[in-house]
């Protein structure tokens, strides 16, 4: 199936898989009940706040 495809579709379908696994994981992986948001801009600004 893949080889009928050009080279530029094959490319296309295996980024956007590869973009989907990732959608999959990062919805699956927020989900889980032991998820923490560690987003390090957050806790610089919250620190530059309590400076203040």
């Amino acid at each position: 199936m893949l080889q009928s495809l050009d080279p530029f579709q094959q490319l296309i379908l295996g980024v956007s898989s590869v973009a989907v696994i990732m959608i999959v994981i990062v919805i699956f992986l927020t989900a889980s009940p032991n998820f923490e948001n560690t987003d390090r801009l957050k806790k610089i600004l919250d620190f530059i706040e309590k400076k203040n």
